[in-house]
C-alpha cells in the first residue's frame, strides 16, 4: 500500500469526539490539526483515515499476542502445539472471560467499526473540496471495510448489535441484532462499495474485485440464514463478476511467472514466492494482500506489527539436535517458528489421499524434509534429519542406520509445514519469528470455491465440480465428478487451497460445520490422556461467547448471551 501514511492519526481517529451543550460557550474548539474536524477537510486527511483502517485490518492477524492464532487453532487443521488445555485444546475453557473473545470483539469495535463509520459520517459533505472519483473510492473503501468486519462479528459470536454511526455520547442499552439482520447489514454496505471502488488499484487496496468476492461469500450465509435458496443466485453473479473479469483484471494463475519462476518450484509457489505476492508483481491471483514490507510506504514498521506467520506455523526447527545433540539454529531461509498452529492429521496427510501428485501437496509447498544446519556438528551438518518409529516414539536415526534414544516431539518441534509462510525476517529480525512478507487474503481461486458452494447449495452439482475442477486442474490433481461434490469435499478443498490464508474458525462457522468437525479432525489427544478440542468441544460451542464485560456495562437494556455459556 504505497500511500503516505499519518500513523499518529490512527489512535487519534478511534476516539470519540466530544458531545456539545445548547450554549455556545460550552461548545468544544478542536485545536488539534488530528482532530476529526480538521483532519477530514481534504482528500489527504481522509486517506489518513482510510490508513488507519488498513492498519486496523492488519491487526486482525497478531491482535491475539504472538503465541496465538485462533482463528485456526483448535479448528479441523490445528490444534494448540503444546499439551496443555490452552488454545482451545480444551474448549470447556472457551468463556465469556477468555481473552480472545474479548480482543475480537474489541477490535472489531473499537477500531475498524468506529473509524469505518468516522469516515462514512464525513465524506458526503458537500462543502468537501473533493474530487468525485477520491470520494467514492474513499466510502467504497470504508463501506468494504465495515462489512468485512459485520460479517467477521456475525462469523465468530453470531447476531451483534450493529452500529451505523459513531457513538458521541455514553450509551448503555445496546441490544443484538439476528445474524441474519447483521449479513444483511453487510451485504448492504458490499453493494454500495461495488458501486464506488475502482477497477484497479495500488498494491494493498481494496479494488472492487475484493468487494464482489466478499459479497458472494455474505450472499451464502445469507441463504443459508434465511432459508433464501435466490440468495445463492446472487452470490453466484458476484463471483461471476471476478471470474469473468467484469470487477477488474483478476485471474486464476496457471503459468509459471515473475523471478520465482527461474527457481525449482511450480505454479502454486510462484503465487507465494517473497516478492510476488501482488499485482504490480505479475500476480493476478490475489486481489488484496495484507501490506508488510517495512521498507514500503504503508507497510509494516515494527517486528511487534509483522507478519508472524513462521512463528504461528512452523515448527520449533532450532530445537531439533543431532545425533551428537548439537542444537540446530534459527536460519535465515526459515526464521524462527514456535510451533502454535500444530497441524492434525487431517492437514498434514488425510487431505492429501486424494491424489498425492497434487502440486499444492509438492515439496515445493509442504517442507517435509529438515537438515542440520549448525556447523559446529561437522559430521551432521547440512545432512538431511532421518527418523525412524520405535516403540511408538519417533527419534533420531544416525548416519549409519542406527537409532538413538533422541525422541522427536512431532506436536512443537519435527512436522511438515505449509511454505506459503516462508519469506525473509523483517528488518534481518530471524529470532523474532516474523517477516515483512505480504499477506495474500483475498485470491480468485477462492472465489471459483466460493461459487462452487452457491451452485452445491442450490443443488447445480455439475456447475459447482466444473468450479471445483478449475482450481484442481491447476493443481495438477484428478478431477472430480458432480456425483462427488459434498460440502465436506468443499471443505476439504478450501484446505488444500487455502490453509494458512483462510481463518478457518469462521468459515468452520459460516456453515455450520465447527463442530462436527473438530471432533472427527481433533480428538487425538497429544498426550496420553490429555485435553483434545474434538473431546472437549460442545455443541454450544457453535459460537464465541459475548464478552461478559459487554453484558455487564450494558446496564441499559439485556445484552443476550449465546446458548450454553
Amino acid at each position: 500500500m504505497k500511500n503516505t501514511i499519518y500513523r499518529i492519526t490512527i489512535v487519534v481517529l478511534c476516539l470519540f469526539t466530544t458531545t456539545s451543550c445548547q450554549d455556545d460557550f460550552l461548545n468544544e474548539i478542536p485545536l488539534d490539526r488530528f482532530s476529526p474536524e480538521n483532519l477530514l477537510t481534504n482528500a489527504a486527511g481522509f486517506d489518513a483515515a482510510v490508513v488507519a483502517l488498513y492498519e486496523g485490518a492488519r491487526q486482525e492477524h497478531i491482535i491475539a499476542s504472538n503465541n496465538f492464532e485462533y482463528m485456526t487453532v483448535g479448528t479441523d487443521q490445528t490444534q494448540w502445539g503444546r499439551n496443555d488445555a490452552r488454545g482451545n485444546k480444551d474448549y470447556s475453557l472457551l468463556n465469556s472471560n477468555l481473552d480472545a473473545t474479548i480482543v475480537y470483539w474489541d477490535w472489531a469495535y473499537k477500531q475498524m467499526i468506529v473509524r469505518a463509520n468516522l469516515i462514512l459520517e464525513n465524506i458526503d459533505n458537500p462543502s468537501l473540496n473533493i474530487a468525485e472519483d477520491t470520494r467514492k473510492n474513499i466510502k467504497g473503501q470504508a463501506l468494504f471495510f465495515r462489512a468485512y468486519t459485520y460479517n467477521f462479528l456475525a462469523n465468530i459470536y453470531g447476531g451483534v448489535p450493529i452500529v451505523k454511526e459513531r457513538i458521541v455520547e455514553p450509551k448503555f442499552d445496546f441490544v443484538r441484532n439476528s445474524r441474519a439482520e447483521v449479513l444483511s447489514f453487510s451485504a448492504k454496505d458490499l453493494e454500495e462499495a461495488t458501486a464506488l471502488l475502482p477497477l484497479e488499484v495500488k498494491d494493498g487496496r481494496i479494488p472492487r474485485a475484493a468487494a464482489f468476492h466478499l459479497l458472494s461469500e455474505v450472499y451464502i450465509s445469507l441463504g443459508m440464514e434465511t432459508k433464501d435458496a435466490s440468495l445463492y443466485d446472487k452470490s453466484i453473479s458476484a463471483a461471476s463478476k471476478v471470474i469473468n473479469k467484469e470487477a477488474g483484471d483478476y485471474q486464476i494463475m496457471t503459468t509459471r511467472f515473475g523471478p520465482a519462476a527461474a527457481r525449482p518450484g511450480d505454479v502454486f509457489s510462484d503465487i507465494f514466492a517473497d516478492g510476488q505476492i501482488n499485482k504490480s508483481s505479475g500476480n493476478k491471483e490475489v486481489m488484496w494482500a495484507w501490506q508488510f514490507e517495512s521498507t514500503t510506504l504503508g507497510g509494516s514498521y515494527s517486528v511487534a506489527a509483522a507478519n508472524n506467520s513462521i512463528r504461528y506455523w512452523a515448527p520449533e526447527y532450532d530445537r531439533l539436535q543431532t545425533p551428537n545433540r548439537i542444537l540446530n539454529i534459527s536460519p535465515d531461509s526459515l526464521g524462527r517458528g514456535i510451533g502454535v498452529n500444530s497441524p492434525t492429521n487431517y492437514a498434514k496427510y488425510d487431505v492429501w489421499a486424494l491424489d498425492p501428485k497434487d502440486i499444492r501437496n509438492s515439496n515445493f509447498n509442504i517442507r517435509r524434509t529438515f537438515y542440520y544446519n549448525n556447523p559446529a556438528d561437522k559430521e551432521y551438518f547440512a545432512k538431511p534429519i532421518l527418523t525412524r518409529k520405535v516403540n511408538g516414539n519417533l527419534v533420531v536415526v544416525r548416519n549409519d542406520g542406527t537409532a538413538t534414544n533422541i525422541v522427536l516431539d512431532t506436536l512443537r518441534q519435527y512436522y511438515p509445514y505449509f511454505r506459503k509462510i516462508e519469506g525473509a525476517a523483517i528488518n534481518g529480525n530471524i529470532l523474532s519469528g516474523n517477516t515483512a512478507k505480504d499477506f495474500s487474503r483475498m485470491r480468485v481461486a477462492e472465489t471459483y470455491l466460493l461459487r462452487a458452494e452457491a451452485y452445491f447449495r442450490k443443488g447445480d452439482l455439475a456447475n459447482a465440480a466444473k468450479d471445483i475442477n478449475v482450481v484442481r486442474a491447476r493443481a495438477k490433481a484428478s478431477l472430480i465428478s458432480s456425483a462427488a461434490v459434498t460440502e465436506d469435499f468443499i471443505l476439504d478443498e478450501r484446505t488444500r487451497e487455502l490453509i494458512v490464508e483462510e481463518p478457518r474458525l469462521r468459515t468452520l462457522i459460516r456453515m455450520g460445520r465447527l463442530v462436527d468437525r473438530v471432533r472427527k479432525y481433533n480428538s487425538a489427544p497429544s498426550v496420553a490422556n490429555g485435553p483434545s478440542s474434538g473431546k472437549t468441544i460442545q455443541d454450544f460451542n457453535r459460537y464465541w461467547p459475548i464478552p461478559q464485560k459487554v453484558i455487564d456495562a450494558n446496564t441499559g437494556a439485556k445484552l443476550e448471551q449465546n446458548p450454553g455459556y
